[in-house]
């Protein structure tokens, strides 16, 4: 962290990885399932595929009873494009947070972690949903604050779900106009649906408990993914 700056996260160490809680005010209820580690890294980020199949809708389903779940994968890489971190976040239904804010806020856990390692050149972010910048969340604000805090940083969004762009929601103009701005930062940011191709990689690397999923084939599937991931993200 930056001398002076004031840290909002605890972060803790498991066999497996860190489970992170984005505010140090939050603890377990019975309202959020996930309360108080929205944040989980290494092994820990791995989700169920039930979940995972769920929320992402592989093949594509009604959002209907999604509206309220947010499950975005994150992997952090360093200017030589060697993965240093990968993780997840989730929202909080107790609270109203969106996955973003409890990443890129102010003194939350990408500063502390972009500060600590020295060599992040790339964050690339798999979500169910498109940012917002509905005026409770701001998510497209956090992001923009923190690229131009970190000016060395590209970022790389890809989502499943547009969140609240139809006209039927009042905050669709808004939405959509922070989208655009986002875009309009390319090349150093990349907004795009995710492609049918990046099923495999996020099977590999954020998911546990895959029906007939063997060891030896999930070790080939992960080079393959990987190589495709190194020489072209998530395009193709």
């Amino acid at each position: 962290m930056n001398p002076g700056e004031k840290t909002i996260f605890q972060e803790y160490l498991t066999n497996q990885g860190t489970v992170v809680k984005p505010y140090c005010c939050q603890r377990q209820n019975h309202i959020c399932a996930k309360c108080p580690y929205h944040i989980r890294t290494g092994e820990e980020a791995r989700v169920p595929y039930a979940e995972f199949d769920r929320v992402f809708g592989f093949p594509y389903r009604s959002t209907a009873a999604l509206r309220n779940k947010h499950l975005l994968f994150y992997e952090l890489r360093s200017f030589s494009g060697s993965t240093v971190q990968k993780g997840h976040a989730t929202n909080c239904t107790d609270r109203g947070y969106h996955a973003e804010p409890m990443l890129f806020g102010v003194g939350g856990y990408l500063d502390a972690v972009t500060d600590a390692y020295g060599n992040i050149g790339c964050i690339i972010l798999c979500s169910n949903y498109s940012p917002c910048n509905e005026a409770y969340h701001c998510c497209v604000s956090k992001i923009y604050n923190f690229l131009w805090k970190y000016p060395e940083i590209t970022l790389c969004i890809y989502f499943s779900r547009l969140y609240h762009t139809e006209d039927g929601f009042p905050t669709a103009a808004w939405n959509r106009e922070a989208l655009q701005s986002l875009s309009s930062l390319w090349p150093r940011v990349t907004l795009q649906r995710l492609p049918g191709g990046a099923q495999c990689y996020l099977l590999c690397n954020f998911v546990c408990g895959i029906p007939g999923f063997l060891p030896s084939i999930k070790r080939k599937l992960t080079k393959l993914c990987n190589f495709v991931i190194n020489n072209k993200y998530l395009i193709g």
